[in-house]
């Protein structure tokens, strides 16, 4: 086995090397974006009610964003999203609602303003505790880097429609 470096790595690695900024024949209004956005495409979602699963996942993409993928979660009322795992770290910000989150076998509060982070390869989840209120999350994370470095890991890491597992 070899301990070369993956390709996109190192073409990450030169770009940061370089210290010429991305992005300067990028528009500036392409450099913001609003959380509260309705026209974006689901990139994810699944439902499944006798799981209590029912949440969709839209992207917040930015212009050249190299490591960091910033998504839009929405957990309907009182449902969850699946528990998974997956080799990106993730920091959650709650835009509004409360819930639960799930880190190992921890559970713990959140509300609307607060943070949450969960480690790479850890079982989480996250659950609405609200029975009228979806509750909305800002999910940052360095899918990027980790997808440059392992490639398309992401499919095989939760469960498929009606709760089947990924394959």
């Amino acid at each position: 086995m070899t301990n070369s470096i993956p390709q996109p790595v190192l073409d990450l690695i030169v770009r940061a090397q370089s210290r010429q900024p991305l992005g300067t024949n990028v528009a500036p209004e392409s450099w913001t974006t609003s959380t509260t956005d309705t026209q974006r495409e689901d990139h994810y979602s699944n439902k499944n009610e006798r799981l209590e699963i029912d949440f969709s996942v839209q992207r917040a993409e930015f212009p050249e964003s190299q490591t960091i993928d910033t998504r839009i979660i929405e957990i309907a009322p009182d449902s969850r999203n699946e528990r998974h795992k997956h080799a990106h770290e993730s920091l959650f910000f709650v835009l509004e609602g409360q819930g639960e989150v799930q880190v190992g076998e921890d559970w713990r509060p959140i509300r609307g303003g607060e943070l949450a982070f969960v480690p790479r390869w850890i079982m989480h989840q996250t659950r609405n505790t609200s029975k009228i209120c979806p509750l909305r999350i800002l999910a940052i994370t360095d899918f990027g880097f980790t997808s440059a470095v392992l490639g398309n890991y992401d499919r095989r890491t939760r469960l498929m429609h009606a709760g089947q597992d990924a394959g």
